[in-house]
Order: C-alpha cells, then structure tokens, then sequence
C-alpha cells in the first residue's frame, strides 16, 4: 500500500528548464491538498535538482538496472541527443537517471506525476520506473483552443471526467476549428525565410553551442542534457550548407496544383521537431526513425503516380537538414513548398493530406479530405487512414483508393470530432509557463491550477 503521509496523497511535479517557478506554483497551490515534491534534472536552488544524485549514479562502478537490454535500447533510440553520444556513455546514463528514480519513487510516497510531454531520456526512465511502483505519469500540453490545455499519458489522450471546467463552449470550439482560415495557437504569425533569416537562426544555435560548452566546464556538469541538446555535433543539427534550402523550392507550386487532377494533389506537413515530437508519441521504431520513414512514405505515393507538395513547418526555418530535402524532391512530381505557404490555401486544392502527428492532419479531416496520420490524440479509425506501423504502406493506396470514392458526411464527422477534442480538454494555458512573476495574477494558470485540483479530487472518488 502506498503511503500516505498525513493522510494526504503524495504529487511529483517535474519541472524543465525555464519553467522552475511556473511548477513551483503549481505544487504550492496544490500543497493544501497533496504532499508534493517539485524536481528537475538541472542545477537550480529554486526546486529540489536531481544532479548530485545523478553524477553520485554515474560516478557509481556496477550500478544495478532492472531494465531490459531491449528496454535500454529502446531508450537510447527514442531520445534525439543520447543517440548522438557513444553508446556505451548513453548506457550509463540511462541506468543513472534509472536509479535516482527508484531511490525517490521506492519510497512509495507518491501517487502521481506531471510534467510536460516526454521529449527527452530522463523523463523516458522516470515514466517506466513509475509504472513499477503503480504510479500514474500525466503529461500536460496545449489543447487546439485558446486557454485549453489537455493531459496524456505517454503521448494518449486522457478523456476528462464529468465536473472538469472547460474554458470555451462546445459551440465556439466547433467555430473556431471548422474555420476556413483556423490556425493552432502556438503557430506564429509568417515572417520573411531568407538566407539572411537562416544565417540568424544557425548563428543563434551556433552561440548557443559555445556558451553551453564553456559552462559545462565551468560547472563541471558535461552530462547535462539542457546544455548537451545545444550541441551542434548532434546528429540531427543544421549545418552551414543547408543555408541553401530555399533553393529547392518550387515556387510554380500552384501552377503545378491546378494543372493536376485534385485527387492526384498530395499534401504532406512535415513535423516540428520530429527528434522529440515523434519518438514519444508512436511506438512503432520505423516510424521513430522518421526522415527514412518519410521518404519511404513520398517514394510509393511518387510511383503510384501522386503530385506531393512538400511542406515544412516555418518553425523548422534554419533547423532542417537540406539533404532530406534533396532526396525527397529528386523522386518524381515531389514539390517543396516555401516556408510561408499558407497550409490552409493547400488544403483547397489538395485530396489527401499526410503527416504524423501533426495539426494538418485533423484540419485535413475536417475539410473532408482525405487524412493519413500515426497515432495522435485526434485520430481513430473511421476519419483517418491511421498508420500503426510502416509495415502499413503496404496497403496505403488500396485504402487510399477506396476512400477517394467514399461520401463523407461532413456534418458527423466534424461533430465526432470536435466532441471528442472538447471532451479531452481542460481550462487553463500551459504557456503561462512564459509570465516568470506574479502567477497569482495570471487568469489562465490559476485555471489551470484549479483544473489539475478537480482532476485529482475526480479520481480520488
């Protein structure tokens, strides 16, 4: 049995960087309530760090793991940065972050976990100890309507229970996402994506790289992850030549859209981040590995005859590895599109949309289109061609095919799913996290706040 210190139920808030005050807030407000414990993997005085513990492990000769070497491996190729390090370094930093976590979790004082999404090995190791002592992870992250957020647990969707205040009606969220012109709140206004634009952004991360190095010595913590993912050797980083990525597009796209039969037309939205946005929201490995996965992907819809118009989301600008790029658009009737393009324009002249997990793919659906995902926290069977797998390709155009000459009721649909969004999400903003004084004044974080409250009093029933 759990313990119960005071009577009361023990919260573990896991804060990343930037967000120590924010989620020591949080755990203040939840204090009268819970036992709770606010940490993190960064060297801080703000919140309990994690860092003495983790080099005291690492230090450590013949530390033990229960994890599987299959589990470990798993691990390693699902965090973007500890996959760029020897392998055997990586192996040990796993097993390090897995004992802190038995040493705090084994104590058997905690009942549950938030944190933001898992994006990164520590949080990878923190969720599967938990799951060994019954311990329930929430991930909490930005919903599609404004003020709105939603909890997951390891990438699923959590449906609300009855009694969750909502922070807009059913009626204004239908309005807002059947929009023709709806962009997602944390999508920002276009800019100009120039050579000078991209210089700025790979000089940034290049400023980055250096000042990070030279506090990692000075602090001695060369194992940080904050300070490692600044690193531009990592596999997945930029380099000076892909400043030539406007280059490759074709600005003649809507020529080329308009020449072409609309159901041969082919959207595909590449993903934000995918090192950290992909390896922890699907389980299949092939699709973890998502460049490789993605040419597979453009190469059979090229040769099953499709015009594939590709487009990268704007906050990629100066992030993108242009080789992708090249390799993708020197198969057959494959396009890329300028960064500025307007998505929602696309959609108009499009009849099959593919991403990942991406927003495109539900306003994809929406329109009536045709929309091809992994698993995400919109999609099911019935509005999506869903794929589980890569194994999946298999049979991607047969189901293509049929769809295309498949009435879609519109009006259902979008009810079936808009319910389904309005249903998993909670009132209050996670991007709060951006006031760093003065929480008690900001509306939509002490909603948030009160949204957590009522979700933990709901299960406690």
């Amino acid at each position: 049995m759990d313990k119960l210190i005071n009577g009361r139920k023990g919260v573990l808030l896991f804060a990343i960087n930037s967000t120590f005050h924010w989620w020591k807030n949080i755990g203040e407000s939840l204090a009268s309530e819970y036992n709770v414990k606010v940490i993190t993997e960064h060297k801080t005085n703000v919140i309990d760090s994690l860092k003495d513990r983790f080099y005291y492990y690492l230090d450590k000769k013949n530390k033990k793991t229960f994890f599987s070497e299959a589990e470990i491996d798993n691990i390693y190729d699902r965090c973007r940065v500890i996959r760029s390090l020897p392998k055997d370094l990586a192996v040990e930093m796993i097993i390090s972050y897995e004992n802190v976590f038995e040493e705090l979790l084994s104590t058997k004082q905690f009942h549950y976990i938030f944190s933001f999404p898992i994006d990164r090995y520590p949080m990878d190791v923190l969720e599967r100890v938990a799951k060994r002592y019954d311990v329930e992870y929430f991930e909490v992250t930005a919903c599609l309507f404004d003020n709105t957020s939603m909890l997951l647990k390891r990438g699923k969707v959590i449906k609300m229970p009855i009694g969750i205040e909502k922070s807009i009606t059913f009626e204004e969220a239908f309005s807002t996402l059947v929009s023709p012109k709806y962009t997602p709140v944390y999508v920002r206004k276009p800019k100009k994506y120039n050579k000078f634009k991209w210089l700025k952004v790979f000089l940034w991360q290049y400023a980055r790289d250096i000042v990070f190095k030279l506090i990692m010595v000075l602090e001695n913590d060369r194992r940080s992850l904050h300070y490692l993912d600044s690193q531009m050797y990592l596999k997945h980083k930029a380099s000076l030549s892909d400043i030539f990525v406007n280059k490759h597009i074709n600005y003649n796209y809507q020529e080329v859209m308009q020449n072409n039969p609309k159901e041969k037309n082919v959207i595909i939205a590449l993903q934000l981040y995918p090192e950290a946005s992909i390896d922890y929201w699907v389980e299949d490995m092939e699709i973890v590995n998502y460049e490789p996965f993605m040419l597979k992907l453009i190469k059979q819809l090229s040769n099953e005859g499709y015009n594939i118009f590709l487009k990268d989301h704007p906050l990629q600008f100066g992030f993108r590895q242009v080789k992708f790029i090249k390799d993708a658009i020197q198969l057959p009737n494959v396009h890329f599109l300028p960064y500025n393009s307007d998505i929602n324009e696309m959609l108009e002249n499009v009849s099959i949309s593919v991403t990942t997990t991406g927003t495109v793919g539900l306003q994809a659906a929406l329109r009536g289109i045709i929309s091809i995902v992994t698993p995400s926290y919109y999609s099911n069977s019935t509005d999506f061609i869903v794929l589980n797998s890569a194994s999946d390709l298999n049979m991607l155009n047969s189901k293509i095919q049929h769809q295309l000459g498949k009435p879609v009721n519109l009006e259902e649909r979008r009810n079936r799913l808009i319910e389904h969004l309005y249903e998993i999400s909670l009132a209050g903003d996670i991007f709060s996290f951006r006031q760093k004084e003065n929480f008690e004044t900001n509306t939509s974080l002490n909603q948030l706040i009160n949204s957590l409250k009522n979700f933990l009093a709901l299960k406690s029933q």
